[in-house]
């Protein structure tokens, strides 16, 4: 790995098909090439390849490059999607983003060039508008009648646990939360 992959926050960030000595972890499938479905069940693109932050060892988002009439472009445009907001689709190899097709057309493009601060917000952004008018803010909180959004870095590990009757709990551990 000759290049620097550093962000302006000192996380290095690298394209997993640039590091030789990396591959995917055993037991986990390797995504990319894979078809990329939009929340509304349109093909939006594939998976061109998968950004890994080195120091957390883990992929921290994929590289969709997009279909020529979703990119609304001439040429390939990427764009990046956390990996915590893709789901592995029951059938076929294809994963979801939870975003429309037409939402996903305006996530900006990614130059392959380093990731900043205001890029990554700007990432972010677009997967946690939801419906801007609904609800309210309490202590960084979202709370309507419908979801309850928390705000979480993107280290942190979300987990759901089905209870019983219907009752749902939502883990979040940080990094170093035992």
């Amino acid at each position: 790995m000759s290049k620097d992959y550093r962000t302006e926050d000192g996380a290095q960030i690298a394209p997993l098909s640039k590091l030789s000595d990396f591959q995917v972890a055993e037991g986990y499938r390797d995504i990319r090439g894979w078809r990329v479905d939009s929340s509304d069940g349109k093909e939006v693109g594939k998976v061109h390849d998968l950004l890994v932050d080195l120091d957390g060892m883990r992929t921290r988002y994929i590289d969709v490059r997009l279909d020529p009439a979703i990119a609304a472009s001439q040429g390939e445009r990427d764009v990046l999607v956390p990996i915590w907001n893709v789901e592995i689709a029951e059938k076929g190899d294809v994963v979801v983003v939870p975003l429309s097709a037409d939402r996903v057309s305006l996530l900006p493009l990614y130059d392959h060039g380093t990731l900043t601060r205001a890029y990554e917000s700007e990432i972010r952004r677009h997967f946690t508008l939801g419906n801007p008018t609904a609800g309210a803010e309490q202590g960084g909180i979202r709370v309507d009648q419908t979801e309850t959004r928390v705000p979480v870095e993107p280290d942190d590990t979300v987990m759901l646990k089905r209870g019983e009757g219907g009752r749902d709990e939502i883990i979040v551990r940080g990094p170093h939360t035992p």
